[in-house]
C-alpha cells in the first residue's frame, strides 16, 4: 500500500490497514475501457435511442446525437460498490475567444471558502433580471452550489455546467442506469434549478449519463424530456494517452493501490505521467476552445454537461486552479455525483470558472466512508 501522507492513515491499527488497502484496490475510475488514446472514440458501442433526441448537428462539431451514437468510450470496470466511477457516495453539468489566455484559460477563480461571485445589474430578461444577485460561496472543498451559481449569473452571460453523472448502479457498462437514489438525486437537483428559461443537455451517450439529464429536466418541471446531444469529447478519454484500462495497470505498476484514481490525483494536481496522460492545462485549455466555445453559439444560455468521473475531476482541478479538494493521493477525497465545474462566459468570450456541487458534498470522502464501516464492525 503506497505509504499515506498523514500520520492520520499510518495509525489504523493492521486489520484497518489490510481492509483499507482492499477498498483503495477496488477503487478506479467509472470511466471503461477507452476505445482510442485519441480524443474522440473510433470504435463505438451502440447506445440506446431516446424518443426525445434530435438529428445529429454537423459532424464539424464533434457531435452527435444520442441517437445516432455507436459509442462512447466506456468507463473502467465497475469495482466496488464503494469505488470511484468508481465510487458511491454516501446517501446522498463557437467563434474562438477574443479573450486575453490568462482571462480565457483560467478565468475568474474564487481564492477560499468565502469567495463571492456577483453579476453585473442588468434590466434584461432572464431568470435572473428580476431577483436580487444571489451570493456564491464556496465550501471548506471548494464547491459553490449549481443553484447558486446558476441563479447568480448575469442575463448578458452564459453557462455551461459540466459534471459527473447521478448516483449509479455497482456494475458498468455503457448501459448501467441511475439506482433509485441517484434518479432523486438529479431530479432534487433540477429542482433547485426551476424557472421558465429553456436549458440544452449534453451528455456522453451512455444509459447513466442520459438518465442524469432527463431527470434533471424533469426536476425543472420541463413540460417534456429534452432533446438530447451526445458529444464524444467527454466519454472519458480527453487526457488519457492510453486506454482506461491501460491505465489502471500503468498505476499498478507503479505499486498504487488506488489504481488509475490515485493516478489521476497525483498527475491532476502537477505529478507528470507523459507516457498515460496529457498535460492538464494546455489539453483543459483545448477543451475550452474546441468544445465549449465552437459549441457555445448552438447551446441555450445555460447548458448542462453531463459526463463521467474521469474527465470531470480534472476539469474541477484546473478551473479551482488546483484549490478544489480532490487530492485522492493525500487525503482519499474524489468528486461526487452530480459535482464538477461550472463554466461562464461573458458577452466577449471571457471565461471564468467555479467548481460546483450539485448534491450536499462535492467530494467523496472515501477514508471517512471506510472508518466508519470499520467502526460499526469493531
Amino acid at each position: 500500500m503506497r505509504k499515506p501522507m498523514f500520520g492520520t492513515f499510518r495509525a489504523l491499527p493492521a486489520a484497518a490497514a489490510f481492509a483499507f488497502s482492499a477498498l483503495l484496490a477496488a477503487c478506479g475510475n467509472d470511466s471503461e475501457s477507452v476505445s482510442s488514446p485519441s480524443n474522440t472514440a473510433t470504435s463505438q458501442e451502440s447506445v440506446p435511442a431516446s424518443s426525445s433526441q434530435e438529428e445529429p448537428p454537423p459532424a464539424s462539431s464533434g457531435e452527435q446525437t444520442a441517437a445516432s451514437a455507436d459509442t462512447a468510450s466506456p468507463e473502467t470496470p465497475a469495482q466496488s460498490s464503494a469505488g470511484p466511477e468508481s465510487a458511491q457516495p454516501s446517501s446522498a453539468t463557437g467563434p474562438s475567444s477574443t479573450a486575453s489566455p490568462e482571462s480565457s484559460a483560467h478565468g475568474t477563480h474564487p481564492e477560499s471558502s468565502t469567495s463571492v461571485v456577483t453579476p453585473e445589474p442588468s434590466s434584461a430578461q432572464s431568470p435572473s433580471s428580476t431577483e436580487k444577485p444571489v451570493e456564491v460561496t464556496l465550501d471548506k472543498d471548494g464547491f459553490a452550489t449549481v443553484a447558486d451559481v446558476y441563479h447568480s449569473l448575469a442575463p448578458t452571460e452564459k453557462a455551461v455546467f459540466i459534471i459527473r453523472h447521478s448516483e449509479r448502479e455497482d456494475a458498468v457498462t455503457i448501459e448501467t442506469e441511475l439506482t433509485a437514489n441517484g434518479v432523486k438525486m438529479a431530479q432534487d437537483l433540477g429542482a433547485s434549478l426551476k424557472s421558465d428559461e429553456e436549458f440544452s443537455y449534453i451528455t456522453s451517450g451512455f444509459v447513466r449519463t442520459n438518465e442524469t439529464a432527463n431527470n434533471i429536466s424533469i426536476g425543472r418541471g420541463e413540460a417534456s424530456l429534452p432533446k438530447l446531444i451526445t458529444n464524444y469529447d467527454i466519454t472519458g478519454n480527453w487526457f488519457l494517452k492510453i486506454s482506461a484500462d491501460s491505465l489502471a495497470q500503468y498505476a499498478t505498476a507503479l505499486n498504487m493501490k488506488g489504481s488509475s484514481v490515485e493516478l489521476m490525483a497525483h498527475w491532476a494536481y502537477g505529478e507528470a505521467y507523459p507516457d498515460a496522460l496529457y498535460e492538464l492545462e494546455p489539453k483543459a485549455e483545448e477543451f475550452m476552445q474546441n468544445v465549449i466555445l465552437k459549441n457555445l453559439p448552438k447551446w441555450k444560455r445555460v447548458s448542462i454537461m453531463v459526463s463521467h468521473d474521469i474527465f470531470v475531476m480534472p476539469l474541477a482541478v484546473y478551473g479551482s486552479q488546483k484549490k478544489v479538494a480532490l487530492k485522492y493521493h493525500e487525503d482519499y477525497h474524489w468528486i461526487n455525483y452530480i459535482a464538477g465545474l461550472a463554466i461562464i462566459a461573458d458577452e466577449q468570450n471571457n471565461l471564468r470558472y467555479v467548481p460546483v456541487k450539485g448534491a450536499e458534498s462535492g467530494v467523496i470522502d472515501y477514508l471517512a466512508m471506510y472508518m466508519e464501516e470499520y467502526n460499526k464492525k469493531k
